[in-house]
């Protein structure tokens, strides 16, 4: 499937000027992305909140802003333009949650050395 005309121009509008242009670039795939997030919390049992599955939106676009749009640039214009976003940011996202994962492992590991070391009672074994 080709990329449509006004994925392309879009695209080319973002490369362009991406200032002007994020804003639209945002509001015409937010949906796209909000899919790949709530996929994988289904797929990969993740358990967000909201509240965190909108951090991850948030955090998938902005790496998708970074190196002045670098990832975006490796679209050849062959294919799906949606395609190319949704496993673009499906990668994002994975890395997000498994970042968000290990980082949630280590406070609760730190919480319970801490109690251990502390010795509060009802918290370690």
């Amino acid at each position: 499937m080709k990329a449509s005309s006004a994925d392309l121009q879009l695209l080319e509008d973002l490369l362009a000027s991406p200032t002007a242009n994020w804003r639209r670039f945002v509001d015409r795939y937010a949906s796209t992305v909000i899919q790949v997030v709530q996929h994988a919390r289904q797929n990969q049992k993740w358990t967000l909140t909201q509240k965190d599955a909108d951090a991850v939106v948030v955090a998938t676009f902005e790496r998708l802003s970074e190196n002045n749009l670098e990832i975006l640039h490796r679209f050849d214009g062959n294919g799906s333009f949606t395609t190319f976003l949704t496993v673009a940011a499906r990668r994002i996202v994975i890395q997000e949650l498994q970042d968000r994962g290990a980082e949630q492992r280590i406070q609760t590991a730190l919480k319970d050395a801490s109690a251990e070391r502390l010795q509060i009672p009802g918290t370690a074994s």
